[in-house]
């Protein structure tokens, strides 16, 4: 019986937290995402949560530069299943002296194309780079992007609210995944800083560009049933997909400030 009790009283507050939040605290979240039109994801062998606070990586610095000009942003990731480069095994912006920092790289844009790019380094740049450009300019080929990916901000060391409930998230999300037999169709990782420590636990959710945020553990089961319905009906959808999740929903990759909040707002 207490079992039972304890299970209500969970889905009860799971139901609170999913459908009660406040309208003001709701627009709040809505429109807080940097405007961007693609997302780089430099694949590291190891977890946000071992990385220093402000990582000092000159390739980073120097894609970031240039991912600017064409709507850009460009962060750190890390998955059990992601492909990595054998080249560099360290830390972004730990390499040693005469060591090059090396990584394999996803590039979304936000009409819903991926790019995998095997290698990255400062000494390949102007023609990886390039790749990039003319993929987020939509020119040249590129894959599609059938596979949900979900990345959580788990970069503790630079603010320890994304490092606790971050981590929380993260091993929530996997469980679930792992207990529903989709971890083939569902992959979840972690990312570096995304902006936004008070909207910890920051969820980017892939081939879509919605940022999540105020995200816990509790939460993990909600969100995932209404990605995975948007994922099984988007392609039916006509127009802009409506705001994922909206008590949760920051904004989307592909829209300005203004655009985020007119849609918020146009979904009642």
């Amino acid at each position: 019986m207490f079992r039972h009790l304890s299970s209500s009283h969970t889905n009860l507050k799971r139901g609170l937290r999913f459908f009660g939040t406040a309208s003001a605290q709701k627009q709040a979240i809505a429109g807080t995402v940097r405007p961007h039109w693609n997302y780089v994801l430099l694949h590291t062998h190891r977890p946000p949560s071992a990385f220093e606070p402000k990582p000092k990586s000159p390739l980073d610095r120097a894609l970031a530069m240039r991912a600017r000009e064409w709507g850009g942003l460009v962060n750190f990731s890390w998955s059990p299943e992601q492909r990595v480069s054998d080249a560099y095994a360290g830390l972004p912006g730990a390499a040693a002296e005469g060591e090059a920092e090396v990584y394999a790289a996803t590039v979304w844009t936000a009409d819903q194309r991926r790019l995998d790019v095997p290698e990255v380094s400062l000494r390949n740049l102007d023609a990886v780079e390039a790749q990039m450009r003319a993929h987020a300019l939509g020119q040249g080929p590129s894959g599609c992007a059938p596979d949900l990916h979900l990345y959580v901000c788990t970069h503790g060391a630079r603010d320890c609210r994304c490092g606790e409930t971050g981590g929380e998230v993260a091993r929530a999300l996997q469980a679930e995944v792992e207990r529903r037999g989709i971890a083939d169709e569902v992959g979840v990782g972690c990312v570096g800083h995304v902006g936004g420590h008070k909207y910890a636990a920051n969820v980017l959710v892939f081939p879509y560009g919605d940022w999540l945020g105020t995200v816990q553990a509790v939460d993990v089961p909600g969100i995932l049933d209404e990605i995975l319905e948007r994922h099984g009906s988007a392609g039916s959808h006509e127009g802009q997909l409506p705001p994922l999740c909206p008590p949760f929903w920051r904004g989307r990759m592909g829209l300005d400030k203004d655009q985020q909040l007119a849609l918020f707002s146009a979904q009642g």
